[in-house]
């Protein structure tokens, strides 16, 4: 079972995997020594796992295809992907391990904060990890560690890179969806979408209690009694 560190903003501005292989969110550029893995414009459904043997002998290859899944589920529950999951990754061997990086383009349907109503949410996300064997763990140096976030740490030989789409899909997913910007939420009251009813006048606002009435009236009385 592989270890996996959360992937922060701070890991994908000091990982240069991307920049290395000269990799971009539209286009691949690659040398005559690159090997190139499915690499088809047209968007493939793919398996996303790769062999350590396989990194181990090509040294350096690019990934390119479709995610094929329905959604994803995120902490206000399962959202669907409203446009198919285009990825391009590069997998390049190491010293010790192997690094991933790579972007992922794709929309998905999320509620609106404010009223709720499902809202497209545009994702761009990019994909960066250090791989590293089990047995590294106690060696790796703290300075390291604080310009990696992202560190994998594996004692098998069969890796499941569609773990790192979800990771940069999550991760690139806004953390208040709003379906327009002057959204005017939901009514506290009775619930009603202020979008749809912008001239709304809930006739459930509670009564105030007569007993805080009172008391209001008293403080008051009592205030204006020491002046």
């Amino acid at each position: 079972m592989q270890t996996l560190l959360k992937t922060s903003s701070e890991a994908c501005s000091k990982i240069s995997i991307l920049e290395t292989y000269h990799l971009r969110p539209l286009l691949f550029t690659t040398t005559n020594n690159s090997s190139i893995i499915d690499l088809k414009r047209g968007g493939k459904k793919m398996n996303w796992k790769v062999e350590l043997s396989e990194i181990e002998k090509k040294k350096r290859f690019f990934l390119e295809g479709i995610f094929d899944k329905d959604g994803i589920e995120l902490d206000v529950g399962f959202c669907r992907f409203l446009e198919p999951v285009r990825v391009k990754m590069v997998v390049a061997k190491t010293k010790d391990g192997f690094t991933v990086g790579g972007y992922v383009h794709t929309a998905i349907e999320h509620p609106c904060a404010r009223c709720l109503e499902p809202a497209r949410v545009e994702i761009s996300g990019v994909i960066e990890a250090l791989y590293l064997p089990e047995s590294m763990r106690k060696n790796v140096k703290e300075e390291k560690l604080e310009s990696l976030k992202n560190i994998i740490y594996y004692h098998e030989t069969e890796f499941d890179l569609s773990e790192r789409i979800i990771e940069a899909i999550v991760v690139a997913v806004p953390e208040k969806v709003l379906c327009k910007p002057d959204c005017k939420g939901l009514c506290p009251y009775c619930g009603a979408n202020l979008n749809e009813e912008p001239d709304h006048k809930c006739d459930k606002i509670p009564v105030a209690d007569s007993r805080f009435e009172i008391l209001a009236e008293l403080k008051n009385k009592l205030k204006n009694e020491e002046v």
